[in-house]
């Protein structure tokens, strides 16, 4: 069981996926020429619009590294925008690919986007004009999730996910952490019930988690006052997943009588990584449940339960993913 970040974890919080180096520009060579009374050639095969859109953001965040900006770029903001032109490189390719449920890093055709106009854009102008992309990516993503099914949904979703937490990065005043690459693994499709059993012994683990670090956060503080917060949260969604486990007909996982966290918790600094980590790595599990969905309602419950747990993790300083969802 992952528990806590309490626990020998099962399933890790997605982390960047090997980098892809971006495309920009089209293709500069001709057709192959057809002589008389031979087979016509093939055509060339079809590339996903979603697949064009995520290399559009790849060349758009490329185009302001290299751009006349780049010197007024921080360190942080040029390590933000690498990360994305890689990522969505990275993302470009999967969705391109055969079956984008596997998450390919090579494919055939390779999406292809031309370079922008940045003009005289002030650097201001260029990330607000990145990250309304970003946001539109992500509305088009969370449609398509709604859409699909099974490992097919999830892939929309966590890119959905992905873009909507990348336009918030950009538009924040403290640019966020982002995530170390690792070796990427498959994601299991479980039933709609042994998803919401997974799901909800996590749930128990971070009700703990929660309790344990409120004892060590200031009583005044704003993040005390949140934590308790997301603990009542937690306490409700657990109970809405017990009684779908219950209406079912199936096993409720039982809370285990205590949790061992991974490292001690003496401080407030502990307490604020212990909610960090096991929000991180409740994500994968929220994954599971929105693969399984059964239905649209079901998608939309789920994805919209994905994106507010992805978004409590980063509150806490958890960094960007690249498949935010997957058990990589």
């Amino acid at each position: 069981m992952l528990g806590l970040g309490l626990a020998v974890p099962v399933l890790a919080a997605c982390s960047v996926s090997p980098a892809v180096a971006p495309r920009p520009g089209t293709s500069g060579a001709s057709a192959p020429a057809v002589t008389p009374g031979a087979a016509s050639p093939a055509p060339a095969p079809s590339v996903p619009a979603a697949a064009t859109a995520e290399q559009a953001l790849s060349v758009l965040a490329a185009a302001v590294l290299t751009g006349p900006r780049r010197g007024d770029l921080s360190g942080d903001q040029r390590r933000l925008l690498t990360f994305l032109r890689d990522v969505h490189a990275d993302h470009a390719v999967a969705l391109a690919g055969a079956d984008p449920t596997t998450r390919p890093t090579t494919a055939a055709p390779s999406p292809s986007a031309a370079p922008p106009n940045l003009g005289k854009a002030s650097l201001a102008d260029v990330l607000k004009r990145l990250a309304r992309q970003e946001a539109a990516q992500a509305a088009a993503h969370r449609r398509a999730a709604t859409a699909a099914t099974g490992l097919a949904a999830l892939v929309s979703g966590s890119l959905a996910v992905a873009a909507d937490s990348y336009a918030a990065a950009l538009g924040a005043s403290d640019t966020p952490p982002v995530s170390a690459k690792k070796a990427r693994r498959p994601a299991a499709l479980l039933s709609d019930v042994a998803a919401d059993q997974e799901l909800v012994a996590q749930l128990h683990a971070v009700v703990f988690g929660y309790q344990l670090a409120i004892g060590k956060l200031k009583f005044t503080s704003g993040a005390r006052r949140r934590a308790v917060s997301e603990l009542a949260a937690t306490r409700r969604l657990l109970d809405t997943r017990i009684a779908f486990l219950l209406g079912r007909k199936a096993e409720v996982p039982a809370a285990e009588p205590a949790y061992a966290p991974a490292s001690p918790v003496r401080s407030a600094g502990d307490a604020s990584r212990l909610v960090r980590g096991m929000q991180a790595r409740l994500e994968p599990y929220v994954g599971l449940v929105l693969a399984a969905a059964g239905d649209a309602g079901a998608r939309r419950e789920a994805l919209t339960l994905l994106t507010s747990t992805s978004r409590t993790a980063r509150a806490w300083g958890a960094p960007l993913q690249a498949w935010p969802g997957w058990p990589d």
